[in-house]
């Protein structure tokens, strides 16, 4: 739950009691349920949860390197599995602890046994003597996909959801890294499957919003068509730039251009942020991109920068008067 959510519910409880609507022990077990505690600590809590999914992660991916090297730990699969299968159970009963004494641990524990799920099927497939592990990878993304996402609608978990989500697209073939020194990556194998199949978890995340999380049944499930919504739009979005690029032509331009201003369109008559802020993100890496396409190779870089800022500072200025005249009117 949101802390902005807890917040609000606690004040709540705490008018409630004061207009005598609920008696002491209700309005301490309440309050209880709902405290956000100092934000400072929170915060410090939180960062320490993902710290160490990123530390059981990379034990994970470190004993899969150890069983690969040595071929006496035959057993390693099954005790990945044990220790994966324990890290969820444990997981799921702290996240959904109804004093939610653990949220970030439970969601931690709950991430690891997940992504053990991969690596004990990876492990599994070593040990047996696999060794082309290209084609069968998808379908253990598949696997791990489908018990996050279950998790999540099982438990009403939001953070599994995103992991199910990410994991589902990195099942058809997409991949991101971080490659040192400032540089982060992204693969996406079929940029056309990937467009496909980011408009379909759009279509989720609507239907999400607009039925399934309407009246109080809905209630544990509130978030999940959010995260179906943004990781749609980026995905669709990184697909048609993907394609402006390669294969490229003035037809897949237009196209992502034509996805960009439709994203804006869309964002104002529906009054949603996400559509806009992804259509204004995306409509200012097309323009860099040609941009830096038709006058990197034929201007020097000093004239290249200089120019692109004379038209940013144009476009800003631009903008903020038209801004400042629609106020007016």
């Amino acid at each position: 739950m949101l802390t902005a959510t807890k917040d609000k519910i606690a004040l709540e409880v705490a008018e409630w009691r004061n207009a005598g609507l609920i008696d002491n022990a209700l309005a301490a077990t309440l309050a209880e349920r709902f405290e956000t505690g100092p934000r400072l600590l929170s915060t410090a809590l939180r960062w320490l949860g993902f710290f160490a999914m990123f530390m059981f992660v990379m034990s994970i991916l470190g004993l899969v390197g150890m069983t690969l090297g040595e071929a006496a730990l035959q057993i390693a699969p099954f005790l990945l599995g044990a220790l994966s299968a324990a890290a969820w159970f444990f997981g799921v009963r702290m996240a959904t602890d109804s004093t939610q004494h653990y949220p970030t641990s439970g969601a931690v524990l709950v991430t690891a046994g997940l992504a053990g799920i991969f690596g004990a099927l990876t492990l599994l497939f070593f040990t047996l003597g696999g060794e082309n592990f290209e084609p069968v990878y998808p379908g253990f993304m598949a696997v791990t996909a489908a018990a996050a996402v279950a998790t999540a609608y099982r438990y009403g978990l939001r953070w599994p959801l995103a992991l199910g989500i990410l994991v589902m697209f990195h099942a058809l073939g997409n991949w991101h890294g971080y490659a040192g020194h400032g540089t982060y990556w992204l693969g996406i194998r079929d940029e056309r499957v990937t467009a496909i199949a980011a408009l379909l978890a759009l279509g989720v995340g609507f239907w999400h919003e607009q039925s399934l999380e309407m009246g109080s049944a809905g209630v544990r499930w509130l978030g999940f068509g959010h995260l179906f919504v943004i990781f749609g739009l980026l995905y669709v979005n990184v697909s048609v730039w993907f394609l402006s690029l390669f294969p490229g032509g003035l037809a897949w331009v237009l196209a992502f251009t034509a996805v960009c201003l439709a994203q804006l369109v869309a964002g104002a008559r529906l009054h949603d942020s996400r559509f806009v802020g992804f259509g204004i993100v995306f409509l200012g890496i097309d323009l860099y991109t040609r941009f830096y396409e038709h006058f990197w190779n034929g201007l020097s870089k000093a004239e290249f920068f200089l120019l692109a800022g004379a038209v940013g500072v144009a476009a800003g200025t631009y903008m903020e008067r038209l801004a400042r005249q629609r106020r007016g009117a």
